[in-house]
């Protein structure tokens, strides 16, 4: 199963920045054949990990409005196929959800929209698998596919390290297993990736398996944890936490008002990063409008129209990395 249609490697790591979910908006879900029977409830689950997928919070399933719009799924539908689960090769139905209509809905519940444009999260992973301690990278299928899976119903693009010699030296296997912050740190540096994961699963008597881990954000950090007789069911649990935490930063929330921001935009050398920039703000889903209100060489002063605090709709442009801020206020630099 491939995480959010992009799985993403070490040779990619040094230009990692956050990451652009081509997946967003569609969901897989398993089905016992291939019938209207079958389908219908399954096109209902399916919507609704969407909603929680973009809304960046499990309560939005359980929205009023939400629960109305789940009785017909078919309305927000723009295709669907089956295909085979690449873990076990069970029958899955694959649903592709209109993302107006999906943000529509939300909006009306007043309820977050967390864009396409997601943080990347780097992943330090230790199993626990017949009593030997394994550090998990790309190449380890069955648990790497867990993993994935988890993650991407909650629109979480994921960074696997390398596990070279480098990396062996800067993050041994006891210090992951023992969860240091700081080697995990030191170890994360290389890879540049917008939040740092670790964590250990190990079964655990009694109650099946145990979570234990960390994220690391900026100067943030979350305490992971969660148990249960399913490794599945455990990390979805760890996956909602994450996203959780993410969206809280990241996700915006539309109340139905509209302001103003005036910024100035300087490095917008030609027409084409003009053209580049225009249909890059208009694709924030907290920017209604914009107008350009003057163009002075390559500078261009920009009146946005915002349905949300500013401050909120910089961290989501900050994270992209297309603009820069500089030392003036309200003047960014644009990176082509």
């Amino acid at each position: 199963m491939r995480i959010i249609g992009l799985l993403l490697v070490w040779c990619l790591s040094l230009n990692a920045q956050a990451v652009m979910v081509s997946d967003l908006y569609e969901m897989q879900v398993p089905v016992a054949d291939q019938s209207a029977v079958s389908r219908a409830p399954a096109m209902q689950e399916a919507l609704m990990l969407v909603l929680v997928k973009v809304a960046g919070e499990q309560g939005a399933a359980q929205h009023e409005l939400l629960q109305q719009q789940l009785s017909n799924p078919e309305v927000f539908v723009k295709s669907f196929r089956y295909v085979r689960d690449e873990a076990d090769a069970s029958l899955q139905l694959k649903v592709s959800f209109a993302p107006n209509l999906i943000d529509d809905v939300l909006r009306q519940a007043q309820l977050p929209v967390w864009g396409k444009s997601r943080p990347l999260v780097l992943l330090w992973q230790a199993v626990e698998d017949n009593r030997q301690r394994l550090v998990l990278n790309q190449n380890e299928q069955q648990w790497r596919l867990q993993l994935e899976r988890a993650m991407s119903e909650r629109g979480i693009p994921l960074l696997w390290p390398a596990l070279d010699m480098e990396d062996e030296i800067a993050l041994p296997a006891g210090s992951l297993w023992g969860l240091f912050r700081a080697d995990v740190r030191k170890a994360s540096e290389r890879y540049m990736a917008d939040a740092q994961m670790a964590g250990r699963l190990a079964p655990a008597a009694g109650i099946g398996f145990a979570y234990r881990g960390f994220l690391l954000h900026r100067d943030e950090a979350l305490e992971l944890s969660a148990e249960g007789e399913d490794v599945l069911a455990v990390l979805r649990q760890i996956a909602d936490q994450v996203a959780v935490f993410l969206a809280q930063r990241y996700a915006v929330r539309n109340q139905g008002e509209t302001s103003g921001q005036m910024i100035m935009v300087s490095g917008v050398d030609n027409f084409r990063q003009y053209h580049e920039l225009l249909a890059y703000l208009n694709s924030n889903n907290a920017i209604d409008q914009v107008h350009i209100r003057s163009v002075d060489t390559n500078n261009l002063i920009l009146e946005l129209d915002l349905a949300a605090d500013w401050a909120q709709v910089w961290s989501v442009l900050a994270l992209d990395r297309r603009l820069v801020a500089t030392e003036q206020p309200q003047v960014y630099r644009w990176q082509p």
